[in-house]
């Protein structure tokens, strides 16, 4: 499993007409730290290279706590490789507060260009798999 954190500052148009967060952009959230994980990681070439694209299998969120425009914001998040799946889990915190405002879950697979489900990428595997040490991921955006 590996564990890593990212960050970010609450926009002003990803909010909805209540003045809070969009529940997509929750979304966008926990996918913007999953392909942060793989870049700072170097696997996107690696995926790349064996043609694969992740795609996601099912997602699951779970709203607790308004994050507002300008809030500070962590991601805190954990994947893991088993069976051919990756298991995802994203805690974003409104960093403020130190409140978690929602909590994303899910499994991702992988796809060739035909769109038919393939091995994870033995990379991808290689890194999850692995007892690795949190990885802070420090980007403002």
């Amino acid at each position: 499993m590996i564990r890593c954190s990212y960050e970010l500052t609450v926009r002003g148009y990803e909010l909805d007409s209540f003045g809070h967060v969009n529940n997509s952009v929750y979304l966008q959230y926990a996918e913007t730290a999953m392909w942060n994980i793989f870049r700072v990681k170097g696997l996107l070439d690696a995926i790349n290279a064996e043609g694969l694209f992740p795609v996601i299998l099912e997602s699951s969120q779970r709203y607790i706590h308004e994050l507002h425009m300008l809030d500070e914001v962590r991601i805190d998040s954990q994947m893991s490789c088993s069976s051919g799946i990756v298991r995802y889990k994203h805690n974003i915190i409104n960093k403020t507060t130190g409140l978690l405002a929602c909590r994303v879950t899910g499994k991702l697979a992988y796809v060739n260009r035909e769109r038919i489900i393939c091995d994870v990428p033995e990379a991808v595997k290689k890194c999850l798999e692995s007892d690795s040490d949190e990885i802070g991921i420090r980007n403002k955006d």
